[in-house]
């Protein structure tokens, strides 16, 4: 059974979802005004490692994904740029989806706009003042966090302690600090929507109440995203979609990732030492940064550098030296004897992976396993020439480690390059080497070095890939 640390519990649960055989996750997404950084990438690699494990495991996934079209750092920046700020998100938003296809992310099932969901906020605000929790305000509604008993539940503070760190600071007539806005009257030059309150937009928190529960109903699975949004962002929704719906728990299991930290402080583009998803992206492939990204549990904080990112693509090189040598391998009729030892090391790195993943989505325990089995390939290869009941069971295995990672690259080609030419210049730079003539060798390296091919040495050989 899948086990998930639980932030609303603070326990790691059996996972049980509310429909046997249906997963309904839901997933913070951008707020699309700028280039995505490497924090968002690691968010959206580490549920899209979600999804395709309990996918994985047979469960049918509804995968919501919000655009925050509608927020003050879009109207902000769209002022600055004369645009329009819908416009502005939408076209952020296409950027955005262009990196996320690169990184192989699965795309989500429904990604709701704010904009398109106007009226269901409205109505939503609508049943909160009804329910007794929230108040309107000159023009504003504000949600009445005394009114709300539980608040606090997921974040496991007392609220009273984070008053001044926290408060929704804009707005005139509220009743405490501690309540936040439903909705916001209109400001000069920025997009607004009539309301029975006159005209404004929605505050920030309530949007994705709003889409989650619009699309998947009152109640559901699995809501991520950043550790950031734990207070206020999450723990403001569990209590405007609990006093509106009056169903609990509005999230059965809610799972936060760390952080991606710069010298050990949080990345973020209001602190400026981010780094944009599309630079680590020119530099490095996307099978290279996912590995990086697994190697760290999804809790855990992950330290930038590129020196990890070059490390990382190292190791991928070397998980991918046995899928490359039979490759170039000719299968061998018949069984052999020694077929048996490798056949069951497989099965047991598979059953390795499965109990890791099972396991609160251990990711780094998983990699362990695949450098383990792909050592253990590697010397099987170095004494035998493989049946084809083991190229099978090994293509089979790295088609298994592909679906749930999405970290095998896919055919090698520079510019229309064979690489079977490639790799026949490596044997002979190999022959070179053994045979001491070391300035043939490096005047090999360096030519494919000048065509885009960068060569590594490693203890199972030498391995390439495309700068």
């Amino acid at each position: 059974m899948v086990r998930i640390s639980n932030s609303l519990t603070g326990d790691k649960d059996p996972f049980e979802p509310l429909e046997e055989g249906k997963v309904r996750m839901y997933v913070c997404g951008l707020t699309p005004y700028t280039d995505i950084h490497a924090g968002h990438a690691r968010t959206y690699v580490a549920f899209d490692i979600v999804r395709r494990w309990l996918e994985h495991k047979g469960y049918d996934v509804i995968h919501v994904q919000n655009i925050t079209d509608v927020e003050d750092k879009i109207f902000d920046h769209a002022a600055e740029e004369g645009v329009n700020p819908l416009q502005l998100a939408r076209e952020e938003h296409a950027k955005a989806e262009a990196l996320f296809d690169t990184l192989r992310l699965q795309r989500a099932h429904h990604w709701p706009k704010v904009s398109d969901h106007i009226q269901h906020i409205i109505e939503t605000n609508q049943a909160i003042i009804e329910n007794g929790h929230a108040y309107e305000a000159e023009g504003n509604v504000y949600f009445d966090v005394d009114s709300f008993e539980s608040y606090g539940k997921l974040s496991n503070m007392d609220p009273d302690q984070l008053i001044e760190e926290h408060r929704d600071v804009e707005g005139e007539g509220k009743q405490d600090p501690r309540d936040f806005a439903l909705w916001k009257s209109a400001k000069p030059d920025e997009p607004s929507w009539s309301s029975p309150w006159g005209e404004g937009r929605p505050g920030w928190h309530i949007e994705c109440s709003v889409m989650a529960t619009t699309i998947m109903g009152p109640r559901i699975d699995i809501h991520g995203g950043g550790r950031d949004l734990k207070f206020p962002h999450h723990e403001n929704e569990v209590a405007q979609s609990e006093a509106a719906t009056g169903k609990e728990p509005f999230t059965k299991y809610w799972m936060h990732t760390g952080f991606v930290t710069v010298g050990g402080e949080k990345m973020s583009k209001s602190l400026g030492n981010f780094v944009t998803a599309r630079e680590v992206l020119e530099k490095h492939r996307p099978e290279a940064v996912r590995l990086l990204i697994a190697q760290t549990h999804y809790q855990s904080p992950i330290d930038f550098s590129w020196d990890a990112l070059k490390d990382a693509e190292r190791s991928l090189d070397g998980l991918m030296v046995p899928l490359e040598r039979i490759h170039d391998a000719t299968p061998k009729e018949g069984e052999q004897s020694h077929d048996e030892a490798l056949l069951e090391a497989i099965e047991a790195a598979k059953s390795e992976i499965t109990d890791a993943m099972d396991d609160d989505f251990d990711t780094p325990q998983a990699v362990a396993s695949m450098h383990t089995l792909s050592r253990r390939i590697n010397q099987y290869l170095d004494d035998h020439q493989p049946t084809k009941a083991v190229v099978k069971a090994i293509e089979t295995f790295y088609a298994f480690i592909d679906d749930v990672f999405a970290i095998v690259p896919e055919e090698r080609t520079v510019d229309g390059l064979e690489p079977e030419l490639v790799d026949l210049l490596l044997h002979v730079r190999e022959r070179a080497r053994e045979e001491g003539a070391f300035e043939l060798a490096d005047e090999i390296r360096d030519g494919l070095e000048t065509i885009g091919i960068n060569v590594e040495d490693t203890s199972e050989g030498p391995v390439w890939r495309a700068a």
